[in-house]
């Protein structure tokens, strides 16, 4: 059986987001790309344990949505586009507030452009009737 260009990259996705996830649940110090220290140091690593859970979430809900044919598939990646368009936006938005490195910019945008690829993928491949 021969996987379509969407099919491998929720799976991959999945994979990801469920892999973050659980590394900033479980080893939120080791893998985080900065630690504080103090009162704002256990906020910081509670916020990001909650980050964890959320991604969590999106890749169980991702890899749960992989198998998906026609216009619920088309949707479900409509929907990811503007959840990944917003968080894109907000990340630009408060660049100067909060110090990320750019390797968030840079993933950010490179889902953004597969899920695009996607997105047009499955608008060639839905019929609307």
């Amino acid at each position: 059986m021969q996987k379509s260009f969407t099919f491998v990259l929720l799976q991959v996705y999945s994979i990801i987001f469920l892999t973050v996830g659980l590394l900033l649940l479980i080893f939120t110090e080791k893998v985080s790309l900065f630690t504080m220290y103090g009162a704002d140091g256990k906020i910081t690593s509670v916020i990001q344990q909650f980050l964890g859970s959320a991604f969590i979430l999106v890749g169980l809900l991702t890899f749960l949505i992989k198998k998906l044919e026609g216009k619920l598939l088309y949707y479900s990646i409509l929907a990811f586009n503007i959840f990944g368009f917003i968080n894109l936006y907000l990340l630009f938005l408060f660049n100067k507030a909060i110090q990320l490195p750019y390797i968030y910019f840079s993933f950010q945008v490179l889902m953004q452009v597969a899920l695009l690829f996607a997105f047009i993928d499955q608008m060639k491949k839905t019929k609307w009737k």
